[in-house]
Formats: structure tokens, sequence, C-alpha cells
């Protein structure tokens, strides 16, 4: 065989692998759509402050993207503070996330929900969850 067809020959072997590389990419992909619908901005119950959500790895972050005077004065809110971290969706909740409160410092559990595509339903928690504290999130319309 000659240099040229070894090429070829090499060049067909090679393409099934890289279709099933692609293959793999694209599945991958899809599977993480369902846990990427929690990306966005979500605004706290008062509609002043929010947060943008977003993903890293397999994990998902909240950051404080506006802050009004109320989310200020009362829970220490400061514009681009990470307020919640390591959240892992399990397929039903994001869950396994840590928020420090920015006030206190104190590190709580967190635990987000999405009861429709517009709300999300966030729960924190010290120890045990029957201890809790709930509050519900709605997506920010893009301007």
């Amino acid at each position: 065989m000659n240099n040229s067809n070894e090429h070829k020959a090499i060049f067909i072997r090679r393409c099934p692998l890289w279709f099933v590389v692609l293959l793999f990419f694209l599945l991958g992909a899809k599977a993480d759509q369902p846990a990427d619908r929690i990306i966005g901005r979500w605004q706290f119950p008062s509609k002043g402050s929010s947060v943008d959500i977003y993903r890293q790895g397999g994990l998902y972050f909240a950051r404080v993207a506006e802050v009004d005077q109320a989310g200020e004065q009362n829970f220490g809110l400061m514009k681009d503070s990470l307020l919640i971290r390591d959240l892992r969706f399990d397929g039903e909740v994001w869950a396994g996330g840590r928020l420090i409160h920015p006030k206190t410092g104190i590190s709580l559990s967190a635990e987000v929900e999405m009861s429709r595509p517009q709300v999300i339903n966030v729960t924190i928690y010290k120890g045990i969850k029957l201890l809790h504290r709930k509050f519900i999130m709605t997506r920010q319309e893009k301007h």
C-alpha cells in the first residue's frame, strides 16, 4: 500500500471514533438542558434585589445582580457578591448548596425547586430541614 492509501485507510478507520465522540457530546449537552432551566436572573419577593444564577462545571451558583436599599440594610446584600454556591441538580431539585448569609456570615443549606418556568422556591435551613425558611423568586424578563 502506498503512503497516500495508508493515510486514507487510517482516516476511514478513525471516522467512526469521531462520530461516536461527537454523538456523546451532543447527547451530554442535551442531558444538561433540564438542569439549566434555572439559569437566569431571579428577583427576590420584594422585587428590588435580584441574583443571577449560572452554571460552572456541573454546579450552580447565585451571584447578587441588583440590590435595593432594603436588601442592603436588612440582609447585607452587596452587588456581585456570591450568595449561593455548589447547587447540584438531582433530576428534580437543585440541592446541596450553601448560602452564606451576607449580614451574619452564618452558613446555611440551600435547595431550589422550580414550581413553574418563571418561579423558583428557595429553601434555606441550618441543620435539619424541618426548621427552614422558604421564599419565592420570580424570573426577571430580559429588557
